[in-house]
């Protein structure tokens, strides 16, 4: 393991998640994409903490985190959306939220004939999960069924 990523390690025990263990994925299956960009239905995959007003927001859980997700249906308006995710920087989210759920930029996208179609729903995380355990033997499969429900051929995950 690289000095830098000890180091990381440290600094995340701490100040933050004294249990904290990193974990590597080693046998993530790769399946090559053949499908033209074009034919394709997308779906949206964003770790920013978006979520519609009126629902529960993401909470940090008293710094471990919050490995849930939350739907976000295609046509929700924009002034429905609202965020929060305490590890990043918000000024340029709450002036364009598109920044980091970019559903706009998608619609575009659809309307320019460069992807065929969105589905209905798409997704976020907070994307501050000390413990992925939760994350990854639960809400990950849960998420991997609705993906393949919807037919997404293509997901756009965007980080924060």
């Amino acid at each position: 393991m690289s000095d830098k990523i000890d180091k990381l390690i440290k600094v995340i025990r701490e100040k933050w998640v004294p249990e904290f263990q990193l974990q590597y994925a080693t046998n993530a299956p790769w399946t090559p994409f053949t499908k033209k960009i074009t034919e394709s239905k997308v779906t949206l995959i964003s770790t920013a903490g978006v979520y519609v007003k009126g629902e529960t927001p993401f909470t940090d859980h008293y710094g471990l985190g919050d490995p849930s997700y939350r739907e976000i249906p295609l046509e929700t308006p924009l002034s429905q959306l609202d965020h929060f995710h305490e590890h990043y920087d918000h000024t340029n989210a709450y002036k364009d939220i598109n920044c980091i759920f970019p559903i706009e930029r998608l619609k575009e996208l659809v309307d320019q004939k460069f992807i065929k179609s969105l589905t209905p729903n798409h997704y976020s995380f907070m994307g501050y999960v000390p413990i992925p355990h939760p994350l990854t033997t639960r809400t990950t499969p849960d998420l991997v069924k609705k993906l393949v429900m919807q037919g997404t051929d293509l997901a756009i995950l965007v980080p924060t």
